[in-house]
């Protein structure tokens, strides 16, 4: 049953007081429950005052708004059963296993047996309260989640996510000197591989499903059209991924002797010719090698940051740097830009100095000793 009959309540004095009963709907409830609200003293106002009183709270109440509808008796499990078949299955895997862990870990242990129209905004409030040890990114996370599976959303600024208390830590980057170092620290495919990320920006996964096919040695350009995820091809990012990136002349030189004489197939892939293991790249190939060289471990998303810092250090407009990198705004571009102190002495350099050359001490009581003596 999706739909109620209006009503208008009723009204009764008792020990001074009069006092309006009407009927709710509570979640995962079929028959409507009795609810009992003091309306005010009978010395301060008439049973008149009184009825139209609890018809303002039942309006309020919305039982008698014509788009009125009984809340769900739906279970949040039930409710994921259907979510994952209807929802979640057309997702990247990449998607899926983030989702799917998140509803394992935090969501079905807490909300499961809830109807899920009986889900709010207060009681997830609470809930957050014990997830303290997450940061706010992650909560963010598991909340859209949560809103997904829902099919709705919590009014605005209705979640209250805790602060971020601790100074946010800024993501690796790799400098121009380093990625230098690394390109020529690398050897065989990797090498390649390396100079690709430092010159290009590309995400990891649009690294590994690169193809031959993809390369443009006469116009010197690389054409972004899948990714790879697991060792399983998949669509790029976001529709901003699907791009063509320009490169120098001595990378399309390096990617042709690289080919050899092949024009199909990954262009860095193993020798069974399977995509290349995230894993097995970052812990066999770039850690041990960054060790060598002695530049802190990280990961080689450090190669697009340190890609969007250099072009923007070189002056590139902000509309070729979104075109080459993937990004449709400025402020994701910003997110990745790391000014080094080199570039930003050499920007001060050409600003004129607000004081000047005011080497001396200014005496703050000079009208003072003149009197004195």
């Amino acid at each position: 049953m999706s739909r109620r009959t209006g009503q208008n309540g009723s009204v009764e004095m008792r020990n001074g007081a009069y006092r309006g009963r009407y009927l709710i709907d509570a979640p995962g409830v079929t028959d409507r429950v009795k609810r009992s609200v003091v309306l005010g003293f009978v010395h301060e106002m008439t049973k008149s005052e009184a009825r139209r009183k609890l018809h303002y709270i039942i309006s309020q109440e919305g039982f008698n708004n014509p788009t009125y509808v009984v809340p769900s008796c739906e279970s949040f499990s039930k409710r994921v059963e259907r979510w994952r078949e209807t929802y979640l299955s057309r997702m990247k895997p990449s998607t899926q296993r983030t989702m799917n862990s998140q509803v394992n870990k935090y969501l079905s242990p807490t909300w499961g047996r809830y109807p899920v129209d009986g889900i709010t905004a207060e009681l997830v409030n609470e809930w957050l309260g014990k997830l303290a040890h997450l940061s706010p990114v992650t909560m963010r996370g598991i909340v859209k989640t949560l809103q997904n599976i829902l099919g709705r959303t919590f009014e605005a600024k209705k979640i209250r996510f805790p602060s971020r208390v601790n100074a946010k830590k800024e993501a690796p980057c790799f400098t121009p000197e380093e990625m230098q170092r690394i390109v020529a620290e690398a050897v065989g495919s990797f090498k390649v591989l390396f100079a690709v990320a430092g010159e290009t920006g590309m995400r990891t996964g649009e690294l590994y499903g690169l193809r031959a096919e993809d390369v443009d040695f006469s116009r010197c350009i690389l054409h972004v059209r899948r990714s790879v995820w697991d060792g399983s091809e998949q669509s790029p990012k976001s529709d901003n991924a699907y791009r063509s990136i320009d490169i120098s002349q001595s990378l399309a030189e390096m990617l042709r002797s690289h080919l050899q004489d092949r024009t199909s197939g990954l262009v860095f892939r193993t020798r069974k010719g399977t995509p290349l293991r995230h894993s097995y790249v970052i812990r066999k190939v770039l850690h041990p090698l960054l060790k060598r060289v002695g530049i802190p471990r990280c990961g080689l998303h450090a190669f697009r940051h340190g890609r969007v810092s250099y072009l923007v250090e070189n002056n590139t407009p902000m509309e070729t740097i979104r075109a080459w990198i993937g990004h449709g705004s400025d402020q994701m571009v910003r997110r990745y830009t790391h000014l080094r102190p080199e570039y930003r002495k050499r920007i001060l350099a050409t600003i004129p100095a607000l004081f000047g050359n005011q080497t001396s001490v200014i005496d703050p009581l000079p009208h003072f000793r003149e009197r004195k003596k």
